[in-house]
């Protein structure tokens, strides 16, 4: 009986040992996929400073806020806007996005990471978005962060605090809820040029 006791209890500790390895592994690479969308979202992603107020700029941003998720991308001077509007999904570094307009959707991949040094000056952090075949890099500052839960206001904050952004954050707007059914049949795209304004 104390050799069964005793079997049962090395098992035990050895089945405890292999279950605390195992979450020990999850919280270690839980954390390292998260580090590398950290900054995706709640942020003001610009590929560039604009040279003046007639230079087109691309740029990105991704809400996630009480009101839904929802993105804004494209083109922008201080005279033109050209802005995509979207809802998406961020599964990891999984990003999905579903483009209600053209009723499309694609699959892409993103990193976020600080950069300092690494980037053009002033940026701090770097996004890489990519399908597989082609990618695109923005740039941010740490201070460029929406608050979620006042993102109008946080809109207005930095518009105030960096003019130079004025025209990527104009036609921002609070997201509109699309039903689950009208995303069925959306078309595959290649967003990663829909994502740059080409």
């Amino acid at each position: 009986m104390a050799k069964n006791t005793a079997k049962l209890l090395g098992l035990a500790l050895a089945g405890a040992s292999v279950y605390g390895l195992w979450n020990l592994g999850q919280a270690l690479l839980g954390d390292e996929q998260e580090a590398g969308t950290r900054h995706v979202l709640n942020q003001v992603w610009i590929e560039r400073l604009p040279d003046g107020p007639r230079d087109m700029i691309g740029h990105l941003i991704m809400l996630d806020i009480p009101e839904g998720r929802i993105g804004a991308a494209g083109k922008s001077s201080q005279w033109r806007h050209m802005i995509e509007m979207f809802q998406y999904g961020l599964e990891g570094q999984r990003l999905s996005v579903f483009f209600p307009q053209d009723r499309v959707k694609a699959q892409l991949k993103v990193k976020s990471w600080r950069c300092e040094g690494e980037a053009p000056e002033p940026f701090e952090l770097c996004l890489e978005i990519s399908n597989g075949r082609r990618s695109a890099v923005f740039y941010s500052m740490v201070e460029w962060r929406i608050e979620p839960k006042d993102a109008e206001g946080s809109l207005d904050e930095l518009v105030q605090a960096h003019p130079e952004l004025a025209s990527v954050l104009s036609d921002v707007s609070m997201p509109v809820a699309v039903p689950q059914d009208e995303l069925d049949g959306y078309v595959e795209v290649d967003a990663a040029r829909v994502l740059t304004g080409e």
